[in-house]
């Protein structure tokens, strides 16, 4: 639900406007100009006081949406998952996050902690386990009870089939297929007790593969085939599987992600389809729809005119849909005699870069809020991490 006090109030306006408008329109003498003039204030007024009333009752109602909620976030210390943990502490609930990076993390809470959610942060690798039993034993402890899960970790790399490895495929496959795959089994149990939800953020990736991202796309369509089975398999037992299927989103994840082959023009072609407006949504705006479809215990939840126009496509003509993507596919770069690999961070700073950058400005303000570093800056963390736990 976002905010309509602006709307509301200028709707307010307006209507008293046009009221005004054929009140004295009609009549057959004109009232003098002082006492139009007052009235028609008056009118104004009382419009805009109705609109901004109107929304502040639905942020009250916003405000206690989750209240009393304990909500897992997975990948929670950036991104998606940040803006989420935000969404749902401004609608009440507590949070838990999970990040693999100590100081990622602890920017996060400070930050959420900050803004009045009651947070608590979890170094976690949902791809090990362990590990995510120990998050689940800790969120509950920390809280005592665990009413939504939501799996969205995830890892994004870029570059023709060709320049890509085995381990690349099974990196994507760890992280967006069984690290839901085993939270989502263990937290199941504990779920039943709050008759509580998972809600896995899948893309619209996972239901057409997109040419230069087939390890996020083959992981994705994974991760939505076990979202959609879980839900049918725990009718009756009180859990909620919600399915989210995103379009593009403007999370400024573009300057972490790893760009092979030629990485100037994979990094341009990406930033420039992940930060038009028309093409994308705003990540407070997507995380709005899923905190509202998570309380209304939706099972499925599209987000983004394109990404339904997506899904339309291949569901009414799955043939046209695949040439198109051929098309896409042609149009992309081609694999150079030498494949070079490159952070966004530093393929945008190339001429090339730079230019898509000044178009796509909204995505690199995006970056900025929501605690977006380079995959470098992460692997030092996480070196730093490794080398204290080894203490």
């Amino acid at each position: 639900m976002i905010s309509w006090k602006a709307p509301l109030a200028l709707a307010g306006a307006r209507w008293a406007w046009s009221r005004a408008r054929r009140r004295y329109g009609s009549a057959p003498t004109p009232e003098p100009a002082r006492g139009r003039n007052l009235e028609l204030l008056a009118w104004g007024a009382a419009g805009a006081v109705i609109g901004v009333g109107a929304s502040a009752l639905s942020e009250r109602r916003r405000s206690g949406l989750m209240s009393g909620k304990v909500v897992l976030i997975t990948g929670g210390s950036r991104g998606l998952g940040l803006q989420l943990a935000r969404e749902f502490g401004a609608s009440g609930a507590s949070v838990v996050i999970c990040a693999r990076g100590q100081e990622n993390l602890d920017r996060a809470v400070a930050e959420l902690t900050g803004r009045g959610v009651d947070a608590h942060g979890v170094v976690c690798d949902v791809t090990d386990p362990e590990q995510v039993e120990t998050l689940l034993d800790e969120a509950e402890q920390r809280f005592g009870r665990l009413d939504v899960l939501v799996n969205s970790a995830g890892t994004m790399l870029v570059g023709p089939q060709d320049a890509l490895t085995d381990e690349h495929f099974r990196q994507a496959m760890d992280i967006m297929f069984w690290g839901p795959f085993h939270l989502s089994r263990a937290a199941v149990d504990r779920l039943r007790a709050t008759r509580g939800s998972i809600v896995n953020i899948t893309s619209i990736g996972a239901y057409l593969s997109v040419p230069h991202m087939l390890p996020y796309s083959t992981a994705k369509h994974a991760w939505a085939a076990l979202s959609e089975g879980m839900a049918a398999e725990t009718a009756g037992t009180g859990v909620r599987v919600t399915t989210v299927v995103p379009g593009l989103m403007r999370t400024g994840s573009h300057r972490g992600v790893l760009f092979r082959g030629d990485p100037e023009r994979e990094y341009a072609w990406f930033a420039l389809a992940a930060g038009l407006p028309l093409l994308s949504v705003s990540v407070e705006r997507a995380a709005r729809h899923i905190v509202h479809a998570t309380a209304r215990r939706k099972g499925f939840l599209v987000i983004t005119p394109t990404a339904r126009l997506g899904l339309v496509a291949r569901g009414i003509a799955p043939g046209l849909t695949q040439e198109a993507m051929r098309l896409v596919g042609w149009l992309l770069p081609d694999t150079p005699g030498q494949v070079e690999e490159r952070l966004g961070s530093e393929a945008g700073d190339s001429r090339l870069g730079r230019v898509v950058n000044t178009v796509a400005v909204l995505n690199e303000r995006a970056g900025r809020q929501m605690n977006q570093r380079s995959r470098a800056e992460e692997q030092r963390e996480d070196r730093r991490t490794g080398e204290r736990s080894s203490e």
